[in-house]
């Protein structure tokens, strides 16, 4: 009995208990879609928690290019810069639907952390993930061709709040342009490679819209097939 007493009273609080608690002076907010919650040069200050609606975050990039690297939903944070020290948030988060946001200073969170180790020991673990999936992607541009950049990108975002469940698997919305920006290719480039995807029946296309089965996708990935200019599978 004792050991599941100690193990209650260290177990993490809820991220919404830690909200409302008045010495992390959280502020709620509310934005509509096409909102910039902030921009490159804004003053890297808060952290961000999302309850509500879906927010894009995109790395800019010369000439007025960028590249989207997060698409994030309830329960899913960012504002990573600020706890980091930065003087600016150096990239664009976006709202793409109406979203509802609390807006937490960055020194009161860290502040917290310090206050609550088991709440510490979650978010050392969740900055992990974020730094191990940074580098993956980053070996992601540096040793993959466009097409496997595509399937793990689609693997990605199956997993994010721009897909739902779907009796094919997953539904994603997204635009060809918008899977364009987070590969980091033309996107006539990843028109093509969608016809082949759906050539070879791992990928259904709609309006804004892909229908596919991540566990089927993840496999034909896994077995280090490529796709070659015809669309045909290469061993």
């Amino acid at each position: 009995m004792r050991d599941q007493e100690t193990l209650g009273a260290t177990r993490a609080p809820a991220v919404d208990e830690l909200l409302s608690r008045p010495s992390l002076e959280a502020r709620q907010v509310e934005a509509t879609t096409g909102t910039a919650l902030f921009e490159p040069t804004t003053p890297a200050r808060h952290v961000f928690f999302v309850h509500s609606g879906q927010v894009r975050v995109y790395q800019p990039g010369p000439e007025n290019s960028a590249r989207l690297v997060e698409i994030l939903g309830p329960g899913d944070w960012f504002g990573v810069a600020a706890l980091a020290g930065a003087a600016t948030y150096g990239n664009r988060a976006v709202a793409v639907s109406s979203v509802v946001i609390s807006e937490v200073p960055a020194d009161k969170w860290l502040a917290l952390l310090a206050e609550q180790p088991a709440v510490a020991t979650e978010w050392v673990g969740r900055l992990a993930g974020k730094l191990v999936a940074a580098r993956e992607d980053a070996a992601c541009l540096v040793f993959d061709d466009c097409n496997q950049r595509l399937i793990k990108t689609l693997l990605q975002f199956s997993r994010s709040a721009a897909a739902t469940a779907h009796p094919e698997g997953v539904v994603l919305r997204i635009t060809h342009q918008q899977l364009a920006q987070a590969v980091g290719a033309a996107r006539e480039t990843i028109s093509l490679a969608l016809t082949q995807l759906r050539q070879q029946k791992l990928l259904r296309t709609g309006r804004n819209q892909l229908f596919f089965n991540p566990e089927v996708l993840e496999k034909f990935s896994r077995r280090g097939n490529e796709l070659s200019p015809a669309g045909e599978q290469v061993a």
